[in-house]
């Protein structure tokens, strides 16, 4: 699994991938409220059945059909739900709710979808009132990464923290900000797109049609566009090695390889990266004074290769009293951040 991109697992069941049977784990959790969560996205869609405290009691997955349209997506949202609810051993409306996490732009109030880019064609889709409609249950919509700042703040890297933002950091930028124990959207539901803040003026495209954002200088694509460019003016650089010798296989990871082994092309990429990743983080850190920045998918592959780095720039750039408040740190939830993020979805009941 590569450590830069958003990789579906590999469906079976004719296209279902379902988790384990709940067994004993369910009869010592009926006593608790269970809920239903689903995080849809591009690739794939994953639906479980989970308690309060986190606990994955049931899971199904398989590859969401985008290219056959929102009511296909629909479909497989609700059998996917059915099948987990199945598995562990309960009837769907035995649930409490059911959470709902989900790219942007979308109405997280009315749980309206406007077409996010990996779901073309959701122009207007009433998520919420559909699963509200199927399954008899109140259900909460939430852009996927404030849902996963939600998660970070109640299960990961933010535990025990009233002020958290979370950025995610693969082959775009998201962010979601935690505010005084509660999720901050503002006023569109455009709150926390760190991602398309201005670092470098008149800077490479972005995929928004701005110049210069931090997504276009920092995320995946952006390293690995810079690791091709130090590899054709340094010919002797390991970054050809970890290629093959073909500068389009050239990118992030081949990057962070060649770094970890001491090429001073591709530390210099990394450089690059932490002086602008840091720079927007200490914008945040300014503006919003947080206790916990915590960053996922690149940082944690790169670790303190990238965080050392960023911890110093914003250190430089930010407040005294503000950085000393600030804990910069890889996220926690891994792999399971879609699933807790979609259930936090159903505890923060629309808050």
């Amino acid at each position: 699994m590569g450590a830069f991109t958003d990789t579906a697992r590999h469906p079976s069941r004719a296209g279902l991938e379902v988790g384990p049977p709940a067994g004993a784990k369910l009869r010592g959790a009926m006593a608790e409220p269970l809920y239903l969560a689903a995080d849809i996205g591009g690739t794939k869609t994953s639906c479980t059945v989970a308690t309060e405290a986190g606990e994955i009691l049931a899971a199904a997955r398989a590859p969401t059909p985008v290219a056959e349209g929102p009511e296909a997506c629909l479909g497989i949202i609700g059998r996917l739900l059915r099948q987990a609810a199945g598995e562990a051993g309960v009837p769907p409306e035995g649930c409490r709710a059911i959470g709902a996490a989900i790219g942007g732009p979308l109405d997280s109030r009315r749980g309206i979808i406007y077409s996010p880019p990996n779901l073309p064609n959701w122009e207007a889709v009433p998520l919420k009132d559909h699963l509200e409609a199927e399954f008899g249950l109140p259900a909460h919509t939430e852009n996927d990464a404030n849902a996963g700042a939600l998660a970070e703040a109640r299960f990961g890297a933010g535990r025990g923290a009233q002020n958290v933002v979370y950025l995610t950091l693969g082959t775009g930028i998201g962010g979601g900000i935690i505010a005084d124990g509660r999720l901050y959207r503002g006023t569109t539901d455009d709150a926390g797109e760190i991602g398309h803040t201005t670092v470098l003026p008149g800077g490479p495209p972005c995929g928004c049609g701005k110049r210069g954002c931090l997504e276009a200088l920092v995320a995946g694509p952006a390293i690995g566009r810079r690791a091709r460019e130090k590899a054709r003016a340094q010919p002797d650089s390991l970054l050809w090695e970890g290629a093959g010798g073909d500068e389009s296989a050239i990118g992030g990871e081949t990057a962070l390889h060649a770094a970890q082994r001491g090429d001073a092309a591709a530390l210099e990429v990394w450089a690059e990266t932490a002086e602008y990743l840091g720079l927007g983080i200490a914008n945040l850190v300014q503006v919003l004074n947080p206790q916990v920045v915590a960053l996922g998918t690149i940082a944690i592959a790169a670790g303190d290769l990238l965080l050392e780095p960023v911890r110093a720039v914003v250190r430089r750039e930010a407040w005294p009293r503000a950085v000393e408040a600030v804990r910069i740190v890889p996220a926690e939830l891994g792999e399971r951040v879609g699933d807790l993020a979609a259930l936090c979805c159903a505890l923060n009941e629309g808050r």
